[in-house]
């Protein structure tokens, strides 16, 4: 009898600690692409490749198998099989308007030229959106002896998030140059938690540098991209 109710209850504490064991998918990581993945990016530009594909050719070894390590190999699965989402190619010959964009499920800009979408979005109240991905570039600066690049995404309308990643590629005379990202997995999205990346580079005289933020969700499946304001190092 004493042995039956022992191993009763050390059955209970095991289904106990199921339910309560941390999830291991709850991870945020953040990088440069190496050298050599980033000329591979360069050189493929637009090529149908996966997440997982983008990790093995542009992370860090040592961020590649952390991710693995931290992140439920179920979700890690689904994220790593989406297509990679390129952004654009070369920065906009038009004047960039500074500012947050809003795209929707179908990862299509959302025209919000009063602000009002953005505003029921912020406050909760969203109307005319189920959900998406807003992205922002913030101003490329010098400081420090260094160029700086950044910009930032969140998921609206999904609670909890599957993943997000945020990339901030910085561009000198329209060639990308490197690339900062920020993956974060399996998080909970209420309030809306924001993902940025930030990186910086020596500066290059008589360069016109300009970034771009790209961001891609994963459950639910999203992406959308912005560039910063142009900024001339003399």
């Amino acid at each position: 009898m004493k042995k039956s109710l022992k191993f009763s209850m050390l059955a209970a504490f095991v289904i106990l600690l199921a339910f309560t064991a941390p999830s291991v998918s709850a991870f945020e990581i953040s990088g440069t692409y190496t050298e050599e993945g980033q000329k591979w990016l360069n050189e493929h530009w637009g090529e149908k490749i996966t997440l997982g594909e983008l990790a093995k050719i542009a992370y860090t070894e040592e961020n590649y198998e952390k991710i693995k390590e931290n992140v439920d190999p179920k979700l890690l699965e689904e994220v790593w099989s989406q297509t990679y989402f390129w952004g654009e190619h070369y920065p906009p010959k038009e004047e960039v308007v500074p500012g947050p964009k809003i795209f929707n499920e179908n990862s299509k800009l959302v025209e919000d030229p009063d602000g009002s979408i953005l505003a029921d979005i912020i406050s909760g109240n969203i109307r005319t959106l189920r959900s998406g991905i807003i992205v922002d570039a913030d101003p490329v600066s010098y400081s420090g002896g260094r160029i700086r690049h950044s910009g930032s995404g969140y998921v609206y309308g999904a609670d909890p998030v599957g993943s997000l990643m945020v990339e901030s590629k910085l561009h000198g005379d329209g060639n990308w140059l490197s690339t900062s990202y920020n993956a974060a997995y399996g998080y909970d999205n209420s309030p809306y938690y924001t993902v940025s990346a930030s990186g910086s580079r020596s500066p290059v005289s008589g360069t016109l540098y300009q970034s771009q933020t790209v961001a891609q969700s994963a459950d639910p499946t999203g992406s959308g991209s912005t560039w910063s304001p142009s900024y001339y190092y003399s």
